[in-house]
């Protein structure tokens, strides 16, 4: 059975430390994080009662926290809104005994009657403020919103319910608060006014969830083969931190593959980097990675796609473009500022991957990333082998551009080859994809050698 990798396993102490600083000062706090590294774990965590014990000491029972997950939600609508927030409240309220006579469980009951089946759509909003005060007014205990996977509604629903939330915040400041999740901070997502007036109870207080770090990638790592009864080397776990970079699904999807090469005996460190090449041509082409790399790529903001895409333009200005600073809270870019780079090897080959996609149409070779297939004026070539497909891919992702003899042999047989692949391999692999793209090999058009130099492919010949 696979073994779940959540922060509940690997807890970022640090992270639920500031979460719970933000209750203790009743201040609206924004978590924001690329998908799946762990918000909600975080936000999940709040709820139990060992954990706030643990943040919270004695003044635990002073709280309520009521956990909301918006992907619950039965349509993006200002009803479904209020209807999922109701619902959860009396969940919480019920399980958390926080209603000592009732009389405020019953009252926002009533609310919900008048959200679900309104006599006119006003009543949908008057009901829903109608909950809010009897919870913020009625209950003991200071409440704590927690709004999971809270996108969705930011981009979809109508502003003036966000608004509403925030004319109750400044109601009940001291007995209610918020803390959202997103992938985003709400101005990236959403500019008008009234999700301006609701952004700017969080001004000043975001926390960026970023992946795993060094010492919670090797505790995963070690549980994960023990569970898994396999064996991984200190080189294994160095390789599972670079092409997963600590995220969560990455990573246990590199352990996983790992795990199925390096099975149980202990091997000898000489093997190490013929299993590595194994597991890092199956991760190229695994579903899981491929599918958790085009979600995080789509949950960013145009700016930080940007600013990506910069890390791998060998032309261009020479200062960032796009939303640096974002990406690099987000954890997306690490090093230092002249060595920066994307923080997983597994994304870095996937945002190599949208500068192709990215190319303009032009005449000549063309290549479809997604079924491989390349063009050449309009008309399909012959398959293509592996090594001359990445040979292709290399020299496509840097049209017009020179590749010496070493870009292309760690690009197409892997950097453990450098010393072992000489000139006339490399001339034969461009000689025999030439045959393919080329109307005439002899005298080649697009793939260019620069005697001396390297290769190259240019958009017209």
């Amino acid at each position: 059975m696979p073994m779940p990798l959540t922060r509940a396993s690997s807890p970022r102490h640090a992270d639920l430390q500031a979460l719970f600083q933000s209750v203790r000062e009743m201040r609206c706090l924004s978590v924001v994080g690329v998908s799946n590294t762990g918000k909600s774990a975080l936000l999940r965590a709040m709820t139990q009662p060992d954990t706030e014990r643990r943040y919270l000491g004695g003044a635990a029972d002073e709280y309520i926290f009521i956990y909301i997950d918006f992907n619950q939600m039965l349509e993006m609508t200002e009803q479904a809104f209020y209807e999922l927030v109701l619902r959860s409240a009396m969940d919480a309220l019920r399980n958390g005994q926080a209603v000592s006579d009732g009389e405020a469980l019953r009252q926002i009951q009533a609310s919900y009657t008048g959200v679900v089946a309104p006599a006119s759509s006003f009543e949908i909003p008057l009901s829903f403020s109608k909950a809010m005060a009897a919870i913020g007014d009625r209950l003991e205990q200071k409440v704590v919103f927690l709004f999971d996977e809270l996108d969705g509604p930011i981009a979809g629903i109508d502003g003036r319910v966000f608004l509403n939330l925030r004319a109750l915040y400044d109601r009940h400041r001291l007995g209610l608060t918020y803390i959202t999740a997103t992938n985003c901070r709400f101005p990236q997502m959403r500019q008008d006014r009234d999700i301006a007036e609701f952004s700017e109870i969080f001004s000043h207080h975001t926390l960026y969830v970023a992946p795993l770090n060094a010492a919670e990638i090797a505790d995963y790592t070690a549980r994960f083969a023990a569970t898994e009864h396999v064996t991984f080397s200190d080189e294994d776990v160095t390789f599972m931190r670079t092409w997963s970079g600590g995220h969560p699904v990455l990573l246990e999807t590199t352990a996983r593959v790992l795990g199925m090469l390096t099975g149980k005996p202990v091997r000898d460190s000489s093997e190490d980097w013929i299993i590595h090449r194994q597991a890092a041509e199956i991760l190229k082409q695994d579903l899981n990675v491929q599918t958790e790399c085009r979600k995080i790529w789509h949950d960013l903001t145009p700016g930080e796609q940007d600013a990506l895409l910069w890390l791998h333009r060998a032309d261009g200005p020479e200062t960032p473009v796009g939303d640096m600073d974002s990406a690099v809270a987000k954890g997306l870019v690490v090093g230092e500022e002249a060595e920066r780079r994307i923080f997983s090897r597994a994304f870095d080959e996937f945002v190599q991957r949208q500068m192709v996609i990215r190319r303009p149409a032009r005449e000549g070779v063309q290549v479809d990333l997604d079924s491989g297939e390349v063009w050449v004026n309009g008309a399909q070539i012959p398959p293509l082998t592996n090594l001359e497909y990445r040979l292709l891919l290399l020299l496509y992702g840097r049209m017009g551009k020179i590749c010496d003899k070493y870009e292309v042999v760690e690009a197409v047989w892997g950097e453990e080859y450098l010393d072992q692949v000489d000139d006339a391999r490399i001339e034969k692999l461009v000689s025999r994809t030439r045959q393919k793209i080329e109307p005439d090999a002899a005298n080649p058009r697009y793939l260019l050698t620069l005697r001396g130099r390297g290769y190259k492919l240019v958009a017209d010949g």
